[in-house]
């Protein structure tokens, strides 16, 4: 069975790598262009609610308590250096290319700032794809960052067990896929059912239910039929991402529910299955990287994408790869020149799980038929893979 080292997980890297590259696929910024790659924002959605909560469940279940203050002070600390600089970025480039639009740009940068980018394109205040634009999706995260942490550990420190976590999170996906389904029948916009965090609030909660899943050791005959299901959700997700498009009425009634379920699965089996086939593809050095650098990948790309072209230095065909080499080039440095730094400061401000993790271990040590703590067993994720 594979464990959770206090070190990066490859295969969930190894998925915001896939992720970030179906990403720019869907916005063309590579001439290979999939229809469907947008659901790969509910790959990154699902990967937040997993990762965070095994992470605080990991917390509490060692300490019988969550520091909410150094969760928050490594939240921005991984996110705000990063995204300040895009945004200060986004304002040169907007000043230098139209002055006319620098007020207007100025209160989105603000927008942006708050995380309510998504709000603003859901309710029509401003449908501009500019470049504040891409941040929609990091503000449903930033927004389910600051309520389901507080959430979860008021529910942890009143007694409440896992399973009556799960079921009420089970009742709330459900009552989001009604209330989405609701909405596209009496005559939602598109723009309503995507960008809005109470109609894809199901994909990080999601997430949230896979890492409430109690762990224990799996016989050889569940670990086999969880591989066989990771690679049917595999293959669905494959086939959805190939032919499934943003006007589809299939995905605003039910379809992102179902989709959140395949990353589900997705996730949690590579998590969970360290040997497997599809674990080891995930883990493939290269999608590491580009996971590793995603974050600053996702932000870069739709500068590039909006505002430059190497169309009459290289041609139209080497055009979209001239630009994608630049994105990839300047996350890079976002990466190792600003991420990397705040990245070791968050540390600082870091669970020790590695001793906690020891200390559980020592307390099951006797007790060989005893159902082990899912974050003592098999999961011990770091803030390094958020």
């Amino acid at each position: 069975m594979h464990r959770f080292r206090a070190n990066r997980v490859p295969a969930l890297d190894g998925l915001r790598g896939i992720a970030i590259l179906l990403v720019l696929s869907h916005h063309q910024l590579i001439p290979y262009s999939l229809s469907g790659g947008f659901l790969s924002v509910d790959l990154f959605f699902v990967l937040s609610g997993f990762l965070i909560t095994m992470l605080l469940l990991q917390e509490f279940e060692a300490t019988r308590a969550v520091s909410l203050k150094n969760f928050y002070l490594r939240r921005a600390l991984r996110l705000g250096p990063a995204l300040v600089l895009y945004l200060l970025v986004s304002l040169a480039v907007t000043y230098y290319l139209n002055r006319e639009q620098f007020a207007a740009e100025l209160r989105l940068v603000g927008l942006a700032l708050a995380y309510s980018t998504n709000w603003r394109m859901a309710f029509g205040w401003d449908h501009s794809l500019d470049p504040t634009a891409i941040t929609w999706s990091l503000s449903i995260e930033e927004q389910f960052y600051l309520i389901w942490p507080m959430l979860l550990v008021l529910c942890l420190a009143a007694g409440i067990k896992r399973k009556q976590l799960s079921s009420a999170l089970i009742l709330i996906i459900f009552a989001i896929l009604l209330h989405r389904h609701e909405l596209w029948t009496t005559g939602a916009e598109h723009s309503r059912l995507y960008y809005g965090t109470d109609t894809r609030a199901d994909a990080p909660l999601m997430g949230c239910l896979i890492a409430l899943i109690p762990v224990r050791q799996l016989s050889d005959t569940t670990r086999r039929i969880l591989r066989l299901a990771n690679l049917a959700a595999v293959a669905c997700f494959a086939y959805l991402i190939c032919t499934i498009h943003f006007t589809d009425a299939l995905i605003y009634r039910w379809g992102y529910t179902a989709i959140a379920a395949l990353c589900s699965v997705i996730v949690w089996t590579a998590a969970m299955e360290g040997s497997s086939f599809m674990s080891k593809l995930f883990g493939f050095p290269p999608f590491q990287w580009f996971g590793k650098v995603s974050y600053g990948l996702y932000l870069w790309h739709w500068l590039l994408l909006k505002t430059t072209t190497f169309y009459f230095w290289v041609g139209p065909t080497l055009d979209p790869w001239a630009r994608f080499a630049t994105a990839v080039f300047i996350s890079a440095l976002s990466f190792y020149l600003i991420e990397a730094p705040f990245n070791r400061l968050k540390s600082k401000f870091s669970f020790n799980s590695t001793a906690a993790n020891h200390r559980t271990r020592k307390s099951l040590e006797f007790q060989p038929d005893k159902a082990l703590p899912a974050t003592a067993v098999i999961v011990q994720p770091t803030e390094q893979n958020i």
